[in-house]
């Protein structure tokens, strides 16, 4: 009898995506699925982009470079000048998005085995990145009670052990939007050049900051070159996470050497994606000043709404366009379900990421959300009255005796 490897029996479910056919089944009924789940925008990508390019290779598209197309590489490192990074384009590698990056990452520096760090909550496909590379993930956490720091150096230092490969985070932090002050990376540098182990940063959401917070790049800190590789992508910039162009940037030559072999078991990267990226990453301030300004205004549409919802505990977040939400619930897993099952509210209803995939320890994000502000404001006002309706009518509402933590001033 044929069988299914353990590890595809085991395979992680991802939170954004797993409860999809229960969306289309109520979009099938005729109700208005409002998807908050998942991090794809509504905006258009720079203007003309898509149609002033052109292709200007040969009347066929040939496999490219494994590491990607020179002029794409190049174009990257002009594009992180506006960061104060310096990178020549032999440390960048072009990826098939910043999730390929991550992979190919944990498998050039990690063994069946090993262990990779990761505070909590964290992007929920890590986990699935290292159960396909065989690594465990050791989870650190913080707390939605204030506001999701990093956790204490000494916690990252007592989980150290002779198994220890890294540490993984995203900055700004997706699924809780944090951003990590500078002071708090130029410790975990530290931590990582006295026990000789990698920081591997994911910066897919670096254009994204608001308040007043201030994003500073890993790949500027000096003194920790080989200790330092970065994932970023085209994807959240640019709206064009279909393109699934991203980059794994270091200056280790020898982490680049052996993520260079791997790439050149899967060829190259879209040969067609990567023209357009170069394109893309020329584009000029305004673009970015005029989604961070729309994006800080869905943000608040979402942290008014929330506030005015019993039971309901939030901070806001500095970065990203996520907000990771305690609700008044007792199964994340079975509210979203529910949702899209058995609500609707003037025949709509919103499809939120269940914050169980975002932790690794057993029991947490058990009454947790994902909120994605990724729509036009019209759609998030409709989106809050679902869920405001939703958590009222719920069979297993459950308010606890607490003070709702807005982070609002």
């Amino acid at each position: 009898m044929t069988q299914i490897s353990q590890r595809g029996k085991t395979i992680f479910a991802s939170p954004f995506r797993k409860y999809l056919p229960l969306a289309d089944a109520a979009k099938a009924r005729g109700v208005d699925v409002i998807h908050l789940n998942i991090g794809q925008p509504d905006f258009p990508m720079p203007a003309n982009t898509v149609q002033d390019f052109r292709w200007t290779g040969p009347d066929f598209v040939p496999y490219g470079v494994a590491e990607g197309e020179t002029a794409l590489r190049e174009q990257w490192c002009r594009y992180y000048e506006k960061f104060d990074i310096q990178v020549h384009h032999g440390q960048v590698l072009i990826t098939t998005g910043a999730s390929e990056a991550l992979q190919l990452a944990l498998l050039a520096i990690a063994d069946p085995g090993d262990e990779i760090i990761v505070p909590e909550p964290f992007y929920a496909n890590y986990n699935g990145f290292c159960q396909i590379a065989g690594v465990n993930i050791v989870p650190l956490p913080s707390s939605i009670d204030d506001g999701f720091p990093l956790p204490e150096m000494d916690a990252f230092a007592s989980a150290i052990t002779d198994r220890t490969r890294c540490i993984l985070l995203s900055n700004p932090n997706n699924p809780s939007g944090k951003i990590y002050p500078p002071a708090h990376l130029e410790q975990l540098l530290r931590l990582a050049v006295e026990h000789d182990i990698y920081l591997l940063i994911d910066e897919a959401y670096s254009e994204f900051v608001y308040d007043g917070f201030d994003f500073q790049s890993i790949l500027t800190f000096r003194g920790a070159d080989q200790h330092v590789i970065v994932a970023d992508s085209v994807s959240k910039r640019f709206n064009a996470c279909g393109l699934r162009v991203g980059a794994m940037v270091s200056r280790n030559a020898e982490v680049i050497t052996t993520v260079t072999n791997y790439s050149r078991l899967r060829l190259s990267p879209p040969m067609l994606a990567q023209g357009l990226a170069n394109s893309l990453l020329q584009t000029g301030p305004e673009y970015f000043e005029s989604l961070r300004e729309e994006f800080a205004r869905r943000r608040q549409i979402i942290l008014d709404r929330l506030s005015r919802m019993e039971g309901v505990v939030f901070h806001a977040p500095e970065g990203a366009f996520y907000i990771l939400a305690r609700l008044p619930i007792a199964d994340s897993e079975h509210f979203s379900s529910w949702l899209l099952q058995e609500f609707s509210h003037d025949n709509r209803t919103v499809m939120v990421a269940p914050g169980t995939g975002f932790y690794a320890g057993e029991g947490c994000g058990l009454d947790e959300v994902r909120i994605a502000y990724i729509l036009e404001p019209q759609r998030i006002e409709l989106a809050m009255d679902c869920l405001e309706r939703a958590l009222a009518e719920y069979p297993q509402r459950t308010i606890q005796e607490t003070t709702a933590i807005t982070g609002l001033k």
